[in-house]
């Protein structure tokens, strides 16, 4: 009897010193209960558009915590009824079910039973492997234990839920709603709160994707056990388990706007790292319409389809299996690389210099290669505006005389010492007004205006409006021989249609950290480089392209009427379409062409006009919901009179192509057209037609 009243004593001593020898071998390295308030999940980077709409996600670990009351109620039900029942009455252990579990894999020789409570799972997930041994299961047991001490029940499962893995990389409550059913958690009917409460058991063997009748069992065996538990009856579970899985279908890249989205991340990769991209859950909100953008890509890819259709470009994937399928060849005989007719857009808010919407390529699955951004090409007749610009600068009018007759330029110092252009119409014209040169985009009057006003002027100016890489200082760049990136180029033109300013563009508006304190806020960077009163006068010459010029099928034929301003662009060997305009609200740039150099049509299909400003007509049509209609506004200085494009007189009612130029005060025309009166013939004097006036530009620079 002595001898058992001892044992009772000591036995229970020797199991309390057993436990805290385990307590002190296993337990000296873990973390600290502190530590877990400092531990920060990762968590995904989200990316929004300018009205606030969810366009892209950054991650390792797809996750967006949330708090505890704003988890749906029947989730928590779930995961409680299934993983811990005695969630709220234990003290982070469960003796019963561990006994039961030890018991089990004694007899087994083997861990086969784990029965971890939810603090147990929070403590491995957040600290330890998932490999089954006896020491972690020591080790998460202690820290389940510290857990507890240092934490109420609800933070202890707000942790747990966010923490949680549910498979296709989503992890916690919030990304797994998003992931498999396309809504917000507080959008989850009862059926799918269960299915989500079956996946962290083992979220492979009970894809709903993969096994969907695996799937199914477990979810109605997670409704059976919220039966038991009390918190549903029994015609609720009936008609939760009759639901459908309502799996949607699997998570796609195929998203709008993804060149836009990384060029944003590479952005953010250069100011804040890549470890905080995809770890620290920042909130980008981006200068994207959503809205604007898919008008964009949906355009670019109509458009480019029916070039394929009309043109068959024999390098394309599409042709290049049908000729092994009329040849009955395999694919092992060897054919071209193939190559796919590609394009890009930009659109810029002016006033702003905000990207509304940015399109690389027709397919960022296939070519993360953004050609909006990363592709410089020639910009052809494109370039022609920083020419005129400059030319009105130094005193031109828009009615002053060039003259379109086959030239030569002695370059000295150059290889081949002479230069000539010629025109694309191989026709001539005499002389010819600047607003006539420009809307007709005739080359060689543009090369000898280049060779009157200098080169260099030109380029400064180009550069100082946006154009960003170096341009040769040459007489070609009069038919744009210079190689620009479509960014560049439509941000430039959008000085014109913001008075002479430069608004650096950008497409980022706003970074927040995971807590929504802000880490930066755009500050707009812009800067006068043109006279306000000399870009308008621009931007009126560049109105009569769009009305009489090589842009006025953006309104007969595709419907485009409000007020706007543009240029196209098609180089020699037709390997580069552009058409750039701009509204006074949006400028948008558009190119067209293959990745290399090959021609993408010919006279009536390859230019500018053709290939690249139905697309821009598209979008542009599509910016009026957003922006509505409205005309340029008038700078103080300037008067707009109306006036026959040929003879650059005021316009009478027999003259052919006439509208409304803008000129400085005391510039304008005030003889009556000479060359559209009865009995008028052409004036043949060069020299008669003459009538420059100079007043010098406050902006422009000494020569």
């Amino acid at each position: 009897m002595k001898s058992f009243a001892i044992a009772l004593l000591v036995t229970p001593l020797l199991l309390a010193a057993a436990l805290y020898a385990l307590f002190l071998i296993f337990g000296q390295d873990l973390p600290s209960p502190r530590t877990l308030r400092e531990v920060e999940p990762s968590v995904a980077t989200r990316v929004f558009d300018a009205d606030g709409e969810l366009i892209d996600e950054l991650y390792v670990e797809d996750r967006v915590p949330m708090r505890l009351d704003q988890v749906p109620r029947h989730f928590l039900d779930a995961i409680i009824a299934s993983e811990d029942r005695q969630f709220y009455s234990h003290w982070g252990l469960n003796p019963v079910s561990m006994l039961r579990a030890i018991g089990v894999d004694l007899a087994q020789g083997r861990i086969a039973q784990g029965a971890s409570t939810i603090t147990q799972q929070l403590a491995r997930n957040l600290f330890l492997h998932h490999q089954r041994t006896w020491i972690r299961k020591i080790r998460e047991a202690i820290l389940a234990l510290r857990i507890e001490r240092s934490f109420g029940k609800d933070e202890i499962l707000e942790l747990y839920v966010n923490q949680i893995y549910f498979g296709e990389g989503a992890y916690g409550v919030h990304a797994a709603s998003r992931r498999y059913f396309g809504v917000a958690p507080n959008d989850l009917t009862l059926a799918q709160c269960a299915l989500l409460a079956a996946l962290p058991k083992n979220p492979a063997r009970f894809s709903p994707r993969r096994y969907p009748e695996t799937a199914r069992a477990r979810r109605n065996l997670v409704l059976r056990a919220m039966q038991d538990h009390g918190v549903i009856d029994a015609a609720t579970y009936r008609r939760a388990a009759a639901q459908p899985l309502g799996v949607h279908g699997p998570h796609s890249s195929d998203r709008p706007g993804a060149y836009f989205s990384e060029m944003v991340r590479q952005e953010l990769a250069e100011r804040y790292g890549t470890s905080a991209v995809y770890h620290e859950g920042l909130r980008i909100a981006t200068t994207l319409d959503l809205d604007l953008q898919r008008a964009a890509e949906a355009s670019l890819e109509g458009h480019l389809q029916r070039l394929e259709e009309m043109h068959r470009y024999p390098q394309t994937p599409e042709e290049l299996a049908a000729r092994l399928a009329e040849l009955e060849l395999d694919s092992a005989v060897e054919l071209p690389v193939p190559l796919q007719l590609q394009g890009a857009v930009v659109a810029i808010e002016p006033s702003s210099g905000a990207i509304r919407a940015l399109v690389g390529g027709r397919d960022f699955g296939q070519s993360e290669w953004n050609r909006a951004v990363q592709a410089p090409r020639q910009a052809a007749s494109a370039f022609k505006p920083f020419i005129y610009a400059e030319a009105l600068r130094q005193g031109f009018r828009p009615t002053d005389f060039l003259l379109d007759a086959p030239v030569e330029f002695d370059i000295v110092g150059a290889r081949d010492s002479v230069w000539k252009t010629h025109n694309f119409s191989e026709t001539y014209h005499g002389p010819v007004t600047l607003a006539y040169a420009l809307a007709k985009s005739i080359n060689v009057p543009t090369a000898r205006l280049l060779h009157e006003i200098g080169v260099e002027p030109v380029v400064e100016l180009a550069h100082a409006m946006g154009l960003q890489r170096p341009l040769p200082p040459v007489l070609s760049l009069a038919a744009g021989s210079g190689e620009v990136t479509l960014l560049e180029m439509t941000a430039a033109y959008g000085v014109l249609a913001n008075q002479g300013i430069r608004v650096t563009p950008h497409s980022i508006a706003r970074v927040l950290d995971r807590r929504g304190h802000p880490l930066e806020v755009h500050q707009p960077e812009s800067r006068q480089v043109l006279d306000a009163r000399t870009s308008f006068i621009a931007t009126s010459m560049m109105q009569a392209v769009m009305s009489v010029g090589t842009g006025r099928t953006a309104r007969s034929i595709y419907g485009f009427t409000a007020p706007a301003a543009g240029k196209t662009g098609t180089s020699d060997d037709y390997a580069d379409a552009w058409f750039v305009g701009f509204t006074p609200d949006l400028a948008v740039g558009v190119w067209v062409g293959f990745d290399v150099k090959i021609p993408i049509g010919g006279r009536h299909t390859g230019t500018g006009a053709a290939a690249a400003l139905p697309i821009w007509a598209a979008v542009m049509q599509a910016s009026l919901e957003i922006y509505g209609v409205r005309d340029f506004a008038v700078p103080e200085g300037v008067e707009r009179v109306r006036v026959c494009l040929a003879s650059g007189e005021l316009a009478t009612d027999s003259c052919e192509e006439v509208f409304d130029l803008a000129f400085l005060p005391g510039t304008a025309p005030t003889q009556t057209c000479r060359l559209h009166r009865p009995g008028a013939q052409p004036a043949d004097d060069f020299r008669d037609l003459d009538r420059r006036r100079k007043p010098r530009d406050p902006w422009a620079r000494s020569r």
